[in-house]
């Protein structure tokens, strides 16, 4: 039988501390880096992009989505959600099915600038903050060698656009204009101050006003 002080203590350490709603490794490392305890709960959501829909419009919905996927189950605690995609002279270029397509997004990214939207959700209850942020990447030329032999080391995989901009896809990076951690899949300059208006970081690294 657990006793009761463990039950509390317990309930008082879940109700503070935010629910990362994501598997990416990269959101991962950045609330790490920032030295805000979390914990990661995954949202199983379709992430099929609607008729008409626009980058934009889509990185939003997914990421408040996931969120309130999320909140349902933890009404107590905040939730932190986001989705990130690219867009190519408007259209949308999301994780690749498999190699055949990742070689295909490549081959449309190469000697091109494209645009990273990448979407942000809090949500604790009925409170709901929305963020949303892009920036623009520019590929160098790339030869067919060079992306079979990225797509072979299978990074592309899994992500928006078919690289990682944080790996082996920094090789072809010719130019990032606007935030790189937006590119990565969370807009860190646009969250923190959300992030300290809600007292969170006081809360959690005691950070002064």
């Amino acid at each position: 039988m657990v006793p009761i002080e463990s039950i509390v203590e317990d309930t008082v350490t879940d109700l503070s501390h935010l629910i990362l709603a994501s598997g990416s490794p990269r959101r991962k490392q950045w609330l790490e880096a920032l030295k805000i305890p979390f914990r990661v709960m995954i949202p199983d959501i379709d992430e099929t992009p609607q008729a008409q829909e626009g980058a934009q419009a889509l990185v939003e919905r997914l990421a408040q989505a996931k969120a309130d996927l999320i909140s349902r189950s933890h009404i107590e605690s905040w939730v932190l959600a986001a989705d990130t995609t690219v867009s190519l002279k408007g259209e949308i270029l999301n994780k690749p099915i498999d190699e055949r397509d990742a070689m295909a997004m490549l081959t449309r990214l190469q000697g091109q600038t494209h645009e990273v939207h990448t979407g942000c959700c809090l949500r604790r209850g009925d409170r709901c903050i929305l963020i949303h942020d892009k920036a623009w990447v520019t590929f160098r030329t790339m030869s067919k060698e060079e992306i079979e032999w990225y797509v072979a080391t299978r990074e592309p995989m899994g992500k928006a656009g078919s690289y990682a901009i944080q790996g082996q896809g920094a090789y072809f990076i010719e130019r990032v204009e606007g935030s790189y951690a937006t590119v990565m899949g969370l807009p860190i300059e646009k969250l923190i101050p959300h992030l300290k208006s809600l007292h969170l970081l006081k809360t959690w690294v005691l950070l002064p006003d």
